[in-house]
């Protein structure tokens, strides 16, 4: 019986996961050298425990079907995001480097519920329009009328905006 049997397993969903995320043909990723699967993705091979466990649950939110898709906004936060596809009006950020920034997660949230129960958006602290000048744990109001900084364009909706520091 294989000792290590978590590594091939793990790489096999990793490929998986590269190949339904990137739209790469499943033999070209098969082609991935352990090398660079081991470069890539080492630190989440090294997870164990509740960590492994809620590694594989992120990524199994976005995979096939989901109705959740990354979408790549490091070119103007380095963050990738997680779009929700149904409304398109919800979306949580994570830093790809969070010791290099206070605003590690970023939850956008549809204010639509927070209206409908009687809070007034617009009375929240105007969401920063520059990277790096939210207070973690402090709710923002975007109107959508200027360039959101951790997407890097003009959403032209609301959102309730708010980060979290976890590095």
């Amino acid at each position: 019986m294989l000792k290590n049997w978590r590594l091939p397993i793990m790489t096999i969903g990793i490929l998986s996961a590269l190949a339904c995320t990137t739209g790469t043909p499943p033999l070209a990723v098969a082609e991935v050298s352990h090398e660079s699967v081991q470069e890539a993705f080492g630190p989440v091979l090294k997870l164990e425990g509740n960590a492994r466990r809620e590694i594989n649950a992120i990524a199994n939110i976005i995979g096939p079907d989901s109705k959740m898709i990354p979408v790549d906004a490091t070119k103007a936060s380095g963050e990738m995001c997680m779009l929700e596809t149904v409304t398109k009006h919800n979306m949580i950020h994570f830093s790809e480097n969070p010791e290099q920034t206070h605003e590690d997660v970023v939850y956008f949230i549809n204010p639509a519920t927070f209206i409908a129960n009687g809070l007034d958006v617009t009375k929240l602290p105007r969401h920063p329009a520059e990277l790096g000048k939210m207070k973690p744990l402090q709710w923002y109001y975007y109107d959508g009328t200027y360039l959101e900084p951790h997407q890097g364009s003009q959403l032209n909706k609301e959102f309730v905006i708010m980060t979290v520091d976890v590095k």
